[in-house]
């Protein structure tokens, strides 16, 4: 049985055109982080990638963020599955996580509301109540998108 395309695996690369014009029709990806104690946790995120960084928000109490500020240290996996395995497609991005400034935070919310119309009036992203996590990739590794 052959898999699509070979994998390719890059340390400290932005990524490429091919791999920010995947990551750009994704509409869920998975983030992973691990809490103080080593104990991971996975869960989907909506996000919107800018200039070689992956964004999205997220409440103020979530696990998630949480775990960004003991271990920044994260995963995101973006992928599309099909039976046909020779048509599998994806970008795994190792990076590091931080919250973003009040003025990143007003740029970035208009991006993402561009791009999920239905977030605004489903999830908002309040101040108070939220923030928008920058993931700078320090490694990648995609297949599938030759």
């Amino acid at each position: 049985m052959k898999i699509a395309g070979r994998p390719a695996c890059r340390d400290n690369m932005k990524l490429t055109k091919t791999e920010k014009d995947f990551l750009q029709y994704q509409r869920v990806a998975r983030m992973a982080s691990v809490d103080s104690n080593g104990v991971a946790h996975n869960v989907p995120v909506c996000p919107l990638v800018d200039k070689d960084k992956i964004y999205f928000g997220t409440e103020r109490k979530a696990r998630k963020l949480r775990n960004i500020q003991a271990n920044p240290s994260v995963t995101v996996v973006f992928d599309e599955y099909t039976e046909a395995w020779s048509f599998l497609r994806g970008v795994m991005v190792q990076g590091t996580g931080r919250v973003v400034n009040k003025k990143e935070f007003q740029e970035l919310r208009k991006k993402i509301y561009s791009k999920f119309s239905q977030y605004e009036s489903n999830a908002p992203l309040g101040e108070r109540d939220s923030v928008i996590v920058e993931v700078t990739p320090t490694r990648k590794f995609s297949w599938g998108l030759e």
